[in-house]
């Protein structure tokens, strides 16, 4: 049994794997590990005396310390760190089972000093491929060797932050110094920008950001910058301007408009339009169909695409709009409901898409919660004008949403900064296919906003709805 020394800024070696307990990042060669939060726990319960027994009461006790769990729990996530590791149930291996006692770490373990080494802000790993998304990346790659700032944008649950990773990750070997991923949606504090950067590449107080940046070729990835754009773009051009070396890739809702912003907006996975009918194979080469499949499979392994099915699957697809997060959501309950049962649960508006996955931060865990974001992010006046938008069903043009929404004191040009606005932060679509250009809300936003506008006291304009139900009537 081993007997380790405080582990405060530490890193622990066993094998190929470094370990570095403060920052719960485990590595392999140099590359991040993606590993569950729990099976992170029973790693470092296991390393606290290497070679011990540790019971699994002690893991239970230990991990989940609030929560009555059984062993079964403790078996999956021990299998899940065992993979991870490459490891077998092997006792020559790195984690030993004891049968009807618990689980010993028996590999060697080195301690080391990891303030040196330590990676920061590291790029995390993807789990999935990235679908229907190859003009985007190649677009991005042209753009970040091009450009400085770049800034993806669109609407919650569009996949920027996966579009984003995934271009970061091909372009590792164009940065001599790396690239450094901070996510910022958990940041609520507009003056903590620049300090949690800061933190994150374990600066000491008083070491100036400029310093560490000057003089390296450095990737900086900045993950939903929506509810900071403006300390975002202060902290940008001013990193930017001392640092020649840094390129900067933001996403966000909205654009930063920092000085020298470029700005690429992401739209939704194509899918067959009405007037399609595609055969099974014919539309596999949709991408939101292929999501679709991909994320049902992974829930019910012997679903398959076919010629009976896939008018349902293209339905499915066109009514979330090619929205990938919904997608993702949609296809997670056909297990339990069937094709007809999720079309069904979608004509009933938002309620299909209020379980998401269970780690995601919680507004990234689903559809609804992505537009509440969305919507908190709104001025009264803006999220006024967005429930009111809600009546148009299908598109409308910039007269017909002024004339809707000039029923009080406000004057055509606030009307229409409003609208601009709503487009600026991703949440109404501009339709440039015919000679006048008009607006649109995406199906999902519209079915949102329209609950939003059953909701509120503004009772003139629901009774502008109901005279457009009329009149559609007649």
């Amino acid at each position: 049994m081993q007997t380790l020394p405080p582990l405060a800024n530490k890193a622990l070696r066993f094998g190929p794997f470094l370990l570095y307990p403060d920052q719960r990042l485990l590595m392999k060669e140099g590359e991040p590990l993606n590993l569950g939060g729990k099976a992170m726990d029973i790693l470092l319960a296991l390393l606290q005396e290497p070679g011990a027994l540790v019971s699994k009461g002690q893991l239970m006790a230990r991990v989940w310390p609030t929560t009555v769990v059984d062993e079964i729990s403790v078996r999956v996530h021990i299998a899940a760190l065992r993979k991870a590791l490459g490891d077998s149930h092997r006792s020559e291996g790195i984690i030993a089972t004891l049968p009807q006692q618990g689980y010993r770490f028996v590999a060697k373990v080195r301690v080391e000093d990891s303030v040196s080494g330590a990676p920061r802000l590291p790029l995390p790993s993807l789990l999935w491929h990235t679908l229907g998304r190859d003009e985007a990346l190649g677009t991005l790659k042209r753009l970040l060797l091009e450009r400085r700032l770049l800034t993806l944008v669109g609407c919650g649950g569009i996949g920027k932050t996966t579009v984003a990773l995934r271009v970061a990750e091909q372009l590792k070997g164009d940065f001599g110094d790396g690239i450094h991923f901070l996510d910022l949606a958990t940041i609520d504090d507009h003056d903590a920008v620049a300090k949690v950067l800061a933190q994150g590449l374990g600066l000491a107080p008083g070491h100036g950001l400029a310093g560490y940046f000057e003089g390296r070729q450095l990737l900086l990835v900045l993950d939903n910058c929506e509810h900071l754009v403006g300390p975002c773009a202060s902290l940008v051009e001013r990193l930017l301007r001392l640092a020649p070396g840094l390129r900067v890739l933001a996403t966000s809702r909205e654009p930063l408009r920092a000085e020298g912003e470029s700005v690429l907006h992401l739209g939704p996975l194509p899918y067959p339009v009405a007037c399609d009918s595609p055969n099974a194979s014919e539309a596999i080469s949709y991408a939101a169909i292929e999501l679709f499949l991909a994320r049902a499979q992974a829930r019910l392994p012997q679903f398959s695409l076919d010629d009976d099915n896939v008018a349902a699957v293209a339905a499915i697809c066109r009514r979330l709009d090619g929205i990938p997060l919904a997608i993702e959501l949609a296809a997670a309950n056909v297990e339990a409901l069937g094709l007809d049962g999720i079309c069904a649960q979608l004509d009933d508006g938002m309620r299909l898409l209020s379980q998401g996955r269970r780690h995601a931060l919680k507004r990234h865990q689903t559809l609804e919660a992505t537009l509440d974001w969305s919507y908190g992010l709104l001025s009264d006046s803006e999220q006024r004008c967005f429930r009111l938008l809600a009546i148009f069903n299908g598109a409308f043009s910039l007269n017909q949403a002024l004339e809707l929404l000039n029923c009080g004191d406000a004057c055509r040009a606030t009307l229409l900064e409003r609208v601009t606005q709503l487009v600026s932060k991703s949440l109404l679509e501009v339709d440039r296919s015919g000679p006048e250009q008009k607006y649109r809300l995406l199906d999902t936003t519209r079915s949102y906003a329209l609950d939003k506008l059953k909701a509120s006291d503004d009772v003139h304009h629901l009774c502008c709805l109901g005279h457009l139900r009329q009149t559609k009537a007649q």
